[in-house]
């Protein structure tokens, strides 16, 4: 039986999207915030995102590739996205979780998926325990957007790669988020907009049922990966498709 629903946060429980447009912004946003705290970077806030865009993209190859780690965010700040300039480190050091947060914020546009609340509020109501796994470089940005969108209270668990220095598709990522629950792995359901880290992690953990939503970074994120072949047991269009699926069925209230 399954018990538990656990979902990816962008992509899945919103809509995230980053186009060239945005480029100047999150550059002038990124180099305004260092500049106030002693940090001053002579580059034009649209080279500066797109040189921050290349070193992010081979961050996160070698998390992906190599090593299935998550670092820090001041590590990833110093050794990767701002290798390349003089920074006062421990200055970038107490603000480094700020500027992660900022580039989630501005080199993306986020917006709460219409249908998620819903969906959550009603395998609540049916008796299922939520949580919430996602691969961010900030250990603060998800649980903000969380509070924001007035979704904290229908999880019993959040896992950040960043705090847990693992990423997905890690399977300990997947397992500890069960056994939160008070869930075996094969009483769980992950949710999310990948094969790559989403499909892949919750079949190494031995999860009940993977579902798959498309989002406008699933082509980018899956790519290279060699995914073609595969694909979750669920597949959807819309998150209010999830209700419907027989593993949905609500359950009593002894498991709540």
């Amino acid at each position: 039986m399954i018990k538990a629903f656990i979902f990816d946060m962008g992509g899945t429980l919103e809509d995230v999207i980053h186009t060239p447009e945005l480029n100047k912004s999150c550059g002038e946003v990124i180099l305004q915030y260092l500049a106030i705290h002693g940090i001053h970077i002579d580059m034009e806030p649209e080279a500066f995102t797109l040189h921050l865009e290349q070193q992010y993209r081979k961050y996160r190859h070698w998390g992906m590739a190599e090593s299935l780690r998550e670092l820090d965010p001041y590590s990833i700040w110093s050794q990767w996205y701002l290798k390349d300039f003089e920074v006062n480190q421990e200055r970038l050091r107490t603000i480094a979780d700020k500027v992660a947060n900022l580039w989630e914020r501005h080199y993306y546009r986020r917006a709460l998926r219409p249908e998620a609340e819903k969906v959550l509020q009603t395998l609540k109501e049916r008796g299922f325990k939520l949580g919430v796994i996602s691969n961010t470089g900030s250990f603060t940005q998800v649980i903000e957007i969380l509070h924001e969108y007035g979704l904290h209270h229908y999880f019993d668990t959040v896992y950040l790669s960043s705090i847990a220095g693992i990423r997905k598709p890690h399977a300990d990522l997947f397992l500890a988020a069960a056994a939160d629950l008070g869930c075996a792995p094969q009483e769980c359901v992950y949710v999310g907009d990948t094969v790559s880290r989403d499909v892949r992690g919750a079949r190494a953990a031995g999860y009940g049922a993977s579902v798959r939503i498309q989002s406008h970074l699933t082509q980018i994120s899956d790519a290279s990966y060699q995914t073609e072949q595969e694909e979750a047991d669920y597949p959807v269009s819309n998150l209010l498709e999830i209700l419907k699926l027989d593993i949905a069925t609500p359950i009593t209230s002894a498991v709540q």
